[in-house]
């Protein structure tokens, strides 16, 4: 058995213990199962420790060192003991004494035979006194370890010592041996987490619950950290599938588990719940626990085994995984954490350590591995199940492609079958919305699909916070919705299957060509819900609307007509080429009335890109249910005749005309007073909102962006009660009405519209939430704007007229954010302080910064004028801080050798991220290296910068741009730094150590240019300065840059 299988090591005088107590427990582990290392003194050879006695004790998780009367005699013996405590030491090894007829103080300070025998090593010369110094210290040591004394022990039977032994290793074991997968990638970062918020100083009980979908990755993470904390715990417990554990065997057999693992003594079975709640309540609500509960689906199941939150000692630590974030909130978990996938880097990494068991796939399959990885989008099990897979079936090349082509359509078996588990714990409703999201609606935009699902009454709210909560789904910051692929297939696969693998009798069908040959058909389908079909060559897509008409419960149609542009239609017409043997593209079929027969009664979303309002008529189609019409792209005009027909639609609540370019004004909305969202983005010639856009009381979105041609809003937008959002992006809007009450069209300073009438009363937009007039011509907001109560977001972002901002701004107070890049105003109000729940802040140009609220979390200021050096120290609670300014004129030499220096960095305490451009700034005051939280620090442009302070310890990203003066820069405590970043600075004279292990990025750049410009890239995404946020940093350096950067 070589040294690396080993356990246990023991460590033992043969004349006092070989064939007696050290026999019995050798024995008694062997037959446990424990892989035990018994040293034979009789066989050493030489004065040094043997390669097989060295691998004995290193690889050895736990060292039994039994102190009997002469185990100080031997040299061996104290030899031992010393490399023990280097490993302990180095590697943590667990020793775990026995004092067999000895006592513990005898060892530590060794007196008696112990302290006798270090003299008569020393006095004989067998080793020199250094190693007697080693031998004590060890001696020391361990003899004030926690163990076992035999004097101790009930009538001083041996066999019960053993058995208590035996059942303390088997428990240190499973701490040290917790099955985890041999290739972890990835983990580090999450565990460091996941660490943070369990802690082990507090007294405090904690429980931390760790959620994301099926083969995430979040039993290995959650085992790690058990792994990590467990050796702080004396009662430990891992219970393994809790769900189908409880589903198969019952919620006692856990229950039974549980107490067994923590009194570390089997424990009869549990014949009911609730005994099995009484008996964990009443034998552990003192103890030190730690527990590990994975995968975990019900409340009950929680209740059975923590009882109640409290229900364990004080420093006791819970983590439970799950796939539903409900289980968590509905046990009241305050604590939790989403497991995310891989990025294509680690993804590639996991996928190859599988399959080739190294870091990386050799040259000829990189191409392949790339493209699987792809596919997997970063699933830690689909990356084994990939990589396993082709492992087993070796390197052919065709192998690989049959296997790629396969995992391309979602067809690998266990695949599949994984994730199924979570679908089938949806009800009815939330498999409608998945499926529909599989099939239909991934990158949709959910706002608008909720209207639908709701009419279909599938309660979508309810639905979606399941489908997030169980990681089926994501939805981003812009509202979309996101499923992976894997999951697409399997939704896709459940459709196919639920109708036999039969064409004609699935409900959804997303595939174009299937989707023709069943329109093609004519054949009645009742289980029909949503189809797609593209149009792509003329001929191919012959049919009647007889296949429309067998299709009764259809409730989404989606139609993309791009190929049957304005210009190809209108010519078709005219030279009567719109004829395919001899009938049109889409034909009447024979009996068929189309007036006494609507088609598709169940329709709620009709989405017809490119609508052919020449060949197709609006009145063909009963409108009675729908909920949502989209006609983008299409060459509708205000006065088009189907919008007398669509005013039947009295349920429409979406209506989507976005990019209508023969829009030059709005239709007239008065018959659409249901409607709840109205999109006119990219409606380039419209230069008209219709007044009746008054009457939409019901309305509560509204997008008008880059309507090029519009430059004023109706005064009867201010009487929508309901609208919470204006988006106005990229209009040529030169004023906002005063919407709060100005009547008088004499005392206004604004266009209004025609239709206006003198005297008109309006309402203030007190509902409105998010107003957006990004890289419009308004000059400036109105006075009154402070009357928007409820507004949470304004962004003014390159508004270059913008001259100054109303004071009134400062009485928003349910403002959290506010864009001000690029815009042009040169100062704030001076009360900007007053709005206290502001909570990102983004600006340019300014001079001089007055006193900001302290609830500010990221603040980002850019200034190519001129600034004074701001005082921040008020903003305690600032995570995220971007300075990027031009210094003051200097009056004296006095007064330069204060500026500069910002002392209030240290009072930032909070602060994660700190990115600083300084064309004049030497240093950086100490106090920075006192900030606890900082993990991100990037130096732009601080060409006068010559030396840092020691930089916090928790560092983990440094990005030096552009500091050609800096020569002194010392990174030896940052233990952490994964990414490392110099550009135009002296890189070799920085860093002063060799790179930490955990650097995983050192980039020291050739290409300024290309450096320079990826950098400004990177760090607009981290402030989240929008698409044009690379010119914050031209602006800064260019003023010509920012005065002619294009819209």
């Amino acid at each position: 058995m070589q040294g690396c299988d080993y356990e246990v090591f023991l460590s033992f005088r043969g004349p006092d213990t070989r064939t007696g107590f050290t026999d019995h427990l050798y024995t008694r582990l062997t037959d446990a199962g424990v892989r035990t290392y018994r040293d034979d003194e009789e066989h050493r050879v030489g004065e040094e420790i043997g390669p097989d006695l060295l691998g004995g004790i290193e690889q050895s998780k736990i060292s039994i060192p039994i102190f009997s009367k002469n185990y100080a005699s031997s040299k061996w013996c104290p030899k031992e003991l010393a490399k023990m405590v280097e490993w302990r030491k180095r590697k943590g090894q667990v020793i775990m004494p026995v004092f067999y007829h000895v006592e513990p103080s005898e060892v530590r300070y060794q007196t008696g035979d112990y302290g006798e025998s270090l003299i008569v090593h020393g006095n004989k010369k067998r080793v020199d006194d250094e190693t007697i110094r080693n031998w004590r210290a060890a001696l020391n040591e361990v003899g004030g370890l926690k163990g076992w004394n035999v004097e101790n022990v009930a009538s001083r039977h041996e066999g019960q010592l053993v058995k208590e032994m035996v059942t303390k290793v088997l428990s240190e074991l499973k701490k040290a041996c917790l099955v985890v997968s041999d290739f972890l990638v990835g983990v580090d970062d999450r565990v460091k987490e996941v660490l943070g918020m369990i802690g082990t100083e507090t007294d405090d009980a904690k429980i931390v619950g760790i959620h994301g979908m099926g083969g995430i990755g979040k039993t290995t993470l959650a085992k790690v950290v058990y792994n990590k904390i467990s050796r702080v715990f004396e009662n430990c417990c891992f219970l393994a599938d809790v769900r189908e554990t409880s589903h198969s065997k019952g919620i006692e057999c856990l229950q039974t588990q549980l107490i067994s693992n923590l009194s570390r003594q089997k424990h009869p079975s549990i014949n009911s719940k609730d005994e099995g709640i009484m008996t964990i309540e009443e034998r552990f609500s003192t103890k030190k626990v730690l527990i590990l509960l994975d995968d975990v689906d019900e409340k009950d199941q929680l209740i059975a085994l923590l009882r109640r939150r409290g229900c364990f000692g004080p420093g006791s630590r819970i983590l439970i995984t799950t796939r539903n974030l409900n289980v968590l909130r509905a046990f009241e978990v305050k604590l939790t954490y989403l497991v995310g996938g891989l990025d294509p880097d680690r993804s590639l990494q996991l996928f190859s350590k599988h399959v080739f068991r190294r870091d990386h796939p050799p040259n000829e399959k990189m191409e392949q591995s790339r493209e699987i990885v792809k596919i997997a989008e970063g699933l830690p099990l689909i990356l084994e199940v990939m990589g396993s897979t082709l492992s087993i079936c070796g390197q052919k090349e065709e192998m690989w492609d049959d296997y790629l082509v396969k995992w391309k359509k979602g067809h690998i078996k266990g695949i599949g079958n994984k994730l199924m588990i979570s679908y089938e714990t949806l009800d009815f409703d939330q498999r409608q919305i998945f499926l529909d999201i599989a099939c239909l609606f991934d990158g949709y935009d959910y706002s608008a699909i909720m209207c639908m699902w709701r009419d279909c009454g599938f309660c979508p709210t309810e639905g979606l916070e399941v489908l997030q909560l169980m990681s089926l789904i994501k939805i981003g910051e812009d509202n979309k919705l996101w499923m992976h692929d894997q999951l697409k297939d399997l939704g896709r696969e459940i459709v196919s299957q639920e109708s036999g693998g039969q064409l004609n009798k699935q409900s959804r069908l997303w595939n174009h060509e299937d989707t023709l040959k069943i329109l093609q058909s004519k054949k009645r389908n009742a289980k029909l819900e949503a189809l797609c079909l593209k149009f792509e060559k003329w001929s191919k897509y012959q049919f009647t609307l007889e296949g429309f008409a067998a299709l009764p419960n259809l409730r989404f149609l989606h139609v993309d007509s791009a190929s049957l542009s304005y210009d190809r239609v209108e010519r078709f017409l005219s030279q009567a080429t719109l004829l395919w043997h001899n009938k049109f593209l889409i034909m009447w079929p024979k009996d068929f009335s189309p007036i006494e027969n609507r088609l598709l009664p169940n329709l709620r979303w009709l989405s017809w890109h490119y609508f052919p309002r020449r060949i197709l008529k609006l009145s063909n189609f009963s409108l009675t249910n729908l909920v949502i019409l989209d006609f983008s792209r299409s060459t509708i005009t205000h006065d088009w005749d189907g919008w007398r027909h669509i005013k039947r639609a009295k349920k429409l609540k979406v209506l989507d005309l976005s990019g209508c370019d023969h829009l030059t004004k709005t239709p007239d909305f008065s018959g659409f007073l249901m409607l709840e969202r109205l999109i006119l983005e990219e409606c380039n010639k419209l230069t008209q909102v219709n007044s009746s856009i008054g009457q939409l009381k019901r309305l509560i979105f509204l997008n008008l962006r880059h309507c090029w041609n519009l430059h004023y809003l109706p005064d009867e937008l201010g009487g929508l009660p309901s609208l919470t959002e204006l988006l106005l992006d990229g209009s040529r809007i030169r004023e906002i009405p005063d919407w709060f009450g100005m009547a008088d069209p004499e005392k206004r300073h604004v266009e209004i519209s025609p239709s206006a009438k003198e005297g008109d009363s309006l309402n203030c937009l007190t509902s409105l939430v998010k107003l957006s007039l990004d890289r419009t011509n308004v000059g400036h907001p109105p006075d009154s704007i402070g009357a928007l109560t409820n507004l949470q977001s304004l962004s003014l972002a390159m508004c270059r007229s913008l001259q100054r901002l109303p004071h009134s701004i400062t009485k928003l107070r349910s403002l959290t954010e506010l864009d001000l890049t690029y815009a042009g105003i040169t100062e704030l109000p001076e009360s900007m302080e007053s709005p206290e729940n502001l909570k990102v802040l983004k600006l340019t140009g300014i001079s001089a910064l007055p006193k900001l609220p302290e609830s500010l979390i990221s603040l980002a200021i850019g200034s190519h004028v001129p600034m004074a050096d701001p005082n921040l120290s008020n903003l305690i609670n600032l995570k995220l801080l971007l300075l990027v300014t031009t210094a003051p004129e200097i009056s004296s030499p006095s007064e330069s050798a204060q500026v500069h220096k910002l002392w209030w960095i240290g009072r930032l305490s909070k602060l994660e991220v700190l990115t600083l451009g300084h064309q004049s700034i030497t240093d950086l005051p100490p106090e920075l290296g006192a900030l606890p939280h900082l993990k991100t620090l990037q130096l732009f442009r601080c060409p006068a910068l010559k030396c840092i302070p020691q930089i916090p310890s928790s560092v983990t990203k440094l990005h030096v741009v552009i500091c050609p003066s800096l020569t002194t820069l010392d990174i030896s405590n940052l233990k952490n730094l994964s990414e490392f970043f110099v550009f135009d600075s002296p890189a070799e004279d920085l860093y002063g150590r060799e790179l930490s292990d955990s650097l995983v990025e050192w980039i020291k750049s050739e290409d300024l240019q290309d450096a320079e410009w990826k950098f400004m890239n990177m760090v607009s995404e981290q402030h989240g300065l929008k698409a044009y946020g690379i010119f914050f940093f031209a602006t800064w350096t260019d003023p010509e840059t920012w005065v002619s950067a294009p819209y």
